[in-house]
């Protein structure tokens, strides 16, 4: 009895002990960097954990309202706000041009290392040599002769996307019912006479993926036709994409996720990432093995026919399937958020709505054909649709965050600050599209009349709907040519009305802002 008594003030000993050492090493770890003040920052304001730690950050991305809540410190704070130990969020408008903009020798963070996959691709890469040796042959798969043999397999998706509506319209709501939660009965009694009830936000995930693989891979992933996600693929992206933002923001955790067995949302989204590359990876194999119609051209026959800058042969087989992937997921996900985030402004902007019905009725004004497809040529130029696109894209950008750049060695200047070499700067798209400053004090509000002015050109320098500078989106032109398209046609074959107009809209952040679910009945315009 004595002797067990005798080891509990031991036992206790060691845990103290070894507390001690932990607490010793976390204050080595942050609080004496903090001291030192190496990045000289100590003067700039922000959450005060962020003094010491990424854990601000990464607590919020965990928590998908990083964009907003970097929003809330800014508009506390100012202009600069310091969001990590290195690392400063600036929202002044000149940051645009001087943290993204040419010429300033800056270079993608480690927040990059996250969403590496099989190997560093156009996106990921960091080294600046690397980069422009991709970008030689990726350029080629977007441009404008490129786009023109693209057309027809976004025209094929389209096609594919208005036959189910038109059959799950003409069935009526008892026909789509179970797109929509079976226990939601009061769907029915809010529909009319010939109204689809679906959910927009994953029918528009599906016609994305069906676009993207058919160009990426050489067909579609078939979601469309089937009407439900046959592959798992658009969970796992959204997984994917959600732990790809939470591990950017403290980049070295990524190879412990496996055992971060306390939150399966480490877990989950590690194997979703896995997934993702197995998927990409069997789809190229399977093309590469496959006959292929010679005429055929789309993003793979490019990857497949490019020469590697370096060598003069072909690219690494690595290399290639590293770029399908990722054209497969900078093109899906993207896209369909976009499409959700339309259809979603609109219906709760009638005025607006109206509008957009205007300008593709003056545009289409033959009686609507069955089956009807807007081409590129007739709507590329269309004033008012460019501006919704625009507008929505400003006010929910795909990605939010600030996308992060490391100063070049001996600093140097940015909206009047001086930073040293190696600092972390990023310029916040959710907050910067938000500023009075730049786009008045309706800033808040959406009116795509404000891209119609003369002042468009002005606007453009502040718009990060596709980033900005060296590193901007590449396919910026592809996923313009697929969104006038599908706006073209959709609003002008269909109609749209909020299921539960008095609710809100649930966006979830992970590296996009994303309609979580969207109900709408749809019908057939007359």
């Amino acid at each position: 009895m004595d002797d067990a008594f005798s080891e509990i003030p031991s036992q206790n000993t060691r845990l103290l002990g070894g507390l001690s050492i932990l607490g010793l090493a976390l204050i080595l770890y942050y609080v004496v960097p903090y001291l030192k003040d190496d990045f000289g920052l100590k003067h700039i304001p922000g959450p005060p954990v962020a003094q010491f730690s990424n854990i601000w950050s990464t607590f919020w991305a965990r928590n998908h309202r990083l964009s907003n809540a970097v929003y809330e410190q800014h508009k506390k704070y100012g202009d600069f706000v310091r969001v990590a130990p290195d690392h400063v969020s600036i929202s002044h408008p000149d940051s645009i041009r001087d943290v993204l903009g040419h010429g300033n020798g800056f270079v993608k963070s480690e927040f990059y290392y996250a969403f590496d996959n099989i190997e560093p691709a156009i996106f990921t890469v960091r080294d600046r040599v690397a980069h422009s040796r991709k970008r030689k042959y990726v350029a080629h798969m977007f441009s404008p002769k490129a786009m023109v043999q693209f057309e027809p397999y976004i025209t094929s998706a389209i096609s594919t996307y208005g036959r189910q509506m038109d059959s799950l319209t003409d069935t009526g709501i008892a026909g789509s019912y179970t797109a929509l939660s079976e226990t939601d009965f009061g769907i029915r009694s809010r529909a009319s006479k010939g109204e689809a009830a679906v959910d927009v936000a994953l029918w528009s995930a599906f016609l994305a993926f069906d676009i993207i693989g058919d160009l990426a891979f050489g067909e579609p992933f078939g979601f469309t036709a089937a009407g439900e996600d046959t592959k798992g693929g658009i969970k796992k992206l959204r997984d994917r994409g959600e732990w790809c933002a939470t591990v950017a923001q403290m980049p070295w955790i990524k190879t412990w996720t496996p055992y971060f067995f306390f939150d399966s949302f480490f877990t989950t989204g590690l194997k979703a990432a896995q997934t993702l590359a197995s998927i990409g990876i069997a789809a190229v194999e399977k093309r590469m093995n496959a006959e292929v119609d010679s005429s055929r051209k789309d993003i793979l026959y490019y990857l497949l026919t490019a020469r590697d800058p370096d060598t003069g042969g072909a690219l690494p087989d690595r290399e290639i399937k590293a770029e399908a992937l990722t054209q497969m997921i900078a093109g899906s996900d993207t896209t369909g958020n976009t499409i959700t985030h339309l259809i979603d402004m609109l219906c709760r902007h009638p005025n607006e709505y109206a509008k957009l019905r205007e300008e593709l009725d003056r545009a289409y004004p033959a009686p609507l054909a069955e089956g009807h497809v807007a081409m590129f040529s007739d709507c590329k130029d269309l004033p008012y649709t460019q501006a919704v696109i625009y507008e929505v894209l400003r006010l929910r950008t795909t990605v939010s965050v600030g996308l992060p750049r490391v100063v070049r060695p001996g600093g140097a200047e940015v909206c009047g600050m001086h930073f040293k070499g190696g600092t972390v700067l990023s310029t916040p798209t959710y907050t910067t599209h938000r500023d009075p400053r730049v786009w008045g004090p309706d800033a808040l509000e959406f009116h795509p009349e404000r891209w119609l002015g003369d002042n468009k050109n002005e606007l453009d320098k502040h718009f990060l709907g596709f980033s900005y500078g060296p590193r901007a989106c590449i396919g910026r032109n592809v996923a313009f040519m697929e969104l006038k398209k599908v706006v073209a046609t959709n609003f002008r074959r269909f109609q749209y009305r909020h299921v539960y107009p008095e609710k809100e809209t649930y966006i979830r952040e992970g590296f996009h802002l994303k309609c979580q679910e969207l109900p709408m009945f749809v019908s057939r315009r007359q």
